[in-house]
């Protein structure tokens, strides 16, 4: 236990955690914040503001905990780089890798969401092959490696690169830290919502 306490020292700081934290924060809560709203109104319409308001602090509720899960992943995908990398190059990379690949998954969602069809040359393309599913996450998963490793690359080669980043991420972690504080009063009003009548 000691050990393993000593290596992560060793390769985070408490500043390089926080931030990565509010690193994960941030597209989750801004995506789920954003569902909610759009769900807020007709829920009210429906039932009333409390029962709206609960809908969107469960949902706040489940998105700290997805944050807290996919940051718990991060610190330990960040003992496996090399250890030769600061905290600070450690940070840049877990946070852009992250940030990238939750670009992805948001514009995946939207993109289904309004309801577009793929590309026809895409589509006869994906048919072609006989196995359309197959080739097509093969596709984002290219995509998406692609667009993470290039600015994971200038993050090790460019030392402005990564301090834009890491000023980025200052900014980032003062809107996350909103959004915590909303999760803290999604908790207080799940919790009033569960109290005996």
């Amino acid at each position: 236990m000691l050990n393993n306490r000593s290596l992560l020292v060793r390769v985070y700081t408490n500043r390089s955690l926080f931030q990565l934290f509010m690193v994960c924060v941030f597209p989750i809560h801004a995506w789920t914040l954003l569902m909610g709203f759009r769900d807020f109104s007709w829920v009210a319409a429906r039932t009333n503001v409390w029962d709206a308001l609960g809908l969107l602090s469960y949902s706040l509720a489940f998105a700290l905990v997805e944050s807290m899960g996919i940051f718990l992943i991060l610190v330990i995908l960040g003992l496996l780089i090399p250890h030769w990398l600061d905290a600070d190059k450690r940070l840049a990379f877990l946070g852009t890798a992250f940030l990238v690949v939750a670009l992805w998954a948001i514009g995946g969602q939207v993109y289904s969401w309004m309801r577009y069809p793929l590309p026809t040359w895409f589509a006869s393309l994906l048919i072609r092959t006989n196995h359309p599913f197959r080739y097509f996450w093969l596709t984002v998963f290219l995509l998406t490696t692609v667009s993470a490793a290039l600015p994971l690359i200038l993050i090790v080669r460019q030392n402005n690169f990564r301090s834009s980043m890491i000023e980025i991420f200052d900014r980032i972690s003062t809107i996350s830290s909103l959004y915590v504080f909303f999760d803290v009063l999604s908790i207080v009003i799940i919790a009033m919502r569960n109290l005996p009548s």
